[in-house]
């Protein structure tokens, strides 16, 4: 085996050159310098630092491209920027209701539409009615708008209904004349009214009370009275502002929607009664010969608990009674029409009949 030191014994071997002719020798030692001046290895390590600063270079020229786009875009941005905006979306009862925003027409509902974010004025038309309402857009949020467009009645008053016995009796109502029994007054104005119903010149006054949306009805009797009066009787006459049975020991005797009623000469313990609103109340009259006695009933309280989710601005025919939850309110006994109002949810109406005796609650969910 050859060892390190064994190695460097050995003695060089002659090149032979006899068999190569004149001048290769020189060819082939000029051959090997040339290729051996330059090693493939040195060539290639030369050349990887080139390689390296241009992808360097390159990649710089990148970064600072895209730092210049980015710089460019953040300006444009802030010299446009993109207009903020959200959904509206309207709806009615009855369906096609014209939409204006900020006095531009823009459908009839159903409608949705794009708003810049921000406040806007709404007018919700369908025939005579109107109904302006503002709304708030937020950036990217939806708001709706549901409003119940009643008939023209509904929204100026209630409907009255006038009867008598026997019919064809004149009509007056807050001192105007409207024609004959039997009569209808499709549009009176809410609130309460002076009729004055005439025949054979005899004249009946009651006090009757419109509510917005209902009809109410007032029958009189307008039949002449007797020329002598029976010594053993008298009359009875009730004004209340609602229906009631006049009853004495049980019996029903008539209504307030009589012009009077005969009762024999002496005391009467009269109870008067509208089982429906839970309303009752006890008279004690003295009945005289020939004489009529009145009894007049004023309109009772009762209570009522309104709320609204996620709240709302309420109103009972027409009148403002503040921001739910509400409890406890006390309310005249009947029928009523609630509005509910949120800025964003739009309108909502309701009606609601208070009772004497139990508590009216009502609740509603302007989200749905």
């Amino acid at each position: 085996m050859m060892t390190p030191e064994s190695a460097l014994d050995i003695e060089p071997q002659p090149i032979s050159v006899e068999d190569d002719p004149p001048g290769n020798v020189d060819d082939s030692i000029t051959s090997f310098t040339s290729e051996n001046a330059h090693p493939p290895q040195r060539v290639s390590q030369h050349r990887i630092p080139v390689v390296v600063i241009g992808v360097c270079m390159a990649l710089s020229g990148v970064w600072f491209g895209w730092q210049a786009w980015s710089a460019t875009a953040a300006a444009t941005a802030l010299l446009n920027p993109v207009a903020a905006t959200g959904t509206a979306v309207f709806t009615s009862v009855p369906d096609g209701a014209s939409i204006t925003i900020d006095g531009t027409t823009r459908g009839v509902t159903p409608l949705r539409v794009q708003l810049p974010a921000g406040t806007h004025s709404v007018q919700i038309t369908s025939g005579p009615m109107l109904r302006t309402l503002p709304i708030t857009v937020e950036s990217g949020g939806v708001v709706s708008q549901y409003v119940e467009l009643a008939a023209s009645q509904a929204a100026t008053g209630g409907r009255l209904e006038i009867g008598s016995e026997p019919p064809g009796a004149l009509v007056a109502l807050d001192g105007i004349s409207k024609g004959m029994t039997p009569l209808v007054i499709a549009d009176a104005a809410a609130g309460q009214h002076r009729v004055t119903v005439s025949a054979g010149g005899n004249s009946v006054n009651r006090t009757v009370n419109v509510t917005r949306g209902a009809t109410s009805t007032l029958v009189v009797s307008i039949a002449p009275v007797p020329a002598a009066a029976d010594s053993s009787g008298g009359w009875l006459t009730v004004q209340a502002p609602m229906d009631m049975d006049i009853m004495e020991d049980g019996r029903i005797l008539g209504s307030t929607r009589m012009e009077r009623v005969m009762l024999p000469v002496g005391s009467h313990r009269i109870e008067l009664a509208n089982p429906a609103l839970e309303f009752t109340i006890v008279r004690t009259v003295q009945i005289a010969a020939g004489r009529t006695a009145n009894v007049e009933v004023a309109r009772p309280s009762g209570r009522l608990s309104v709320n609204a989710v996620p709240w709302a601005d309420v109103s009972l025919d027409g009148v403002s009674l503040g921001t739910t939850p509400l409890g406890e309110v006390a309310v005249p006994i009947g029928p009523h029409e609630l509005v509910f109002r949120h800025p964003q949810l739009g309108e909502r109406r309701q009606t609601v009949t208070v009772k004497a005796q139990t508590p009216a609650r009502i609740g509603i969910d302007l989200r749905k």
